[in-house]
């Protein structure tokens, strides 16, 4: 942990104000949900909270979706890449650009032709400048709130409405798992 010289008041009614610089470093928007921690030196701790990233089997989903469309899989919360394809391993974890974050955003599957890794994920670079091919691209969502999104992504052929069905469906049944 870091010190960050930081100092506020609790007000009358127990808030507290995150500072603007650690927002905007972290991520941290309006709605954003947080996880409380305290541990045995009375340290609280604040975590984003990803419900995405609790979800237990999600390559169960992934392999699934693998052998449906034939393409891979990659499954984000509203931040980063939370799990991967096999055949995208490198992927995992890193976060998501803000062309992805803005389609999410805007709670419609979306397609995209000739997409490369930098389009995907801010802070990575494939060593071999991977390019994904085609993308559908489709947000997760829960009572109208963005959890997620999943990405399909191929280099054989153009996807179709029925990956796109596939993913829409992906994503209702990650959604009703979500326990929110």
């Amino acid at each position: 942990m870091r010190a960050t010289g930081i100092v506020r008041k609790i007000d009358n009614l127990g808030r507290v104000v995150i500072p603007k610089e650690i927002r905007t470093e972290m991520q941290i928007n309006n709605g954003n949900t947080l996880e409380i921690y305290v541990d045995k030196n009375d340290t609280v701790v604040l975590k984003k909270y990803s419900p995405v990233r609790e979800l237990e089997d999600l390559q169960g989903y992934i392999e699934t979706l693998e052998e449906t469309t034939d393409a891979n899989v990659l499954i984000a919360d509203t931040d980063r890449i939370v799990s991967v394809s096999s055949k995208l391993k490198e992927y995992q974890g890193h976060t998501l650009s803000k062309k992805v974050k803005k389609i999410m955003e805007n709670r419609k599957t979306k397609f995209l032709n000739e997409i490369s890794d930098e389009d995907i994920c801010l802070d990575f670079r494939s060593k071999t400048n991977q390019d994904l091919g085609n993308l559908i691209i489709t947000p997760i969502m829960k009572q109208g709130d963005i959890l997620g999104g999943i990405i399909l992504a191929t280099t054989e052929e153009e996807l179709s409405d029925f990956e796109s069905k596939s993913t829409k469906v992906a994503a209702k049944v990650i959604s009703k798992r979500l326990g929110l």
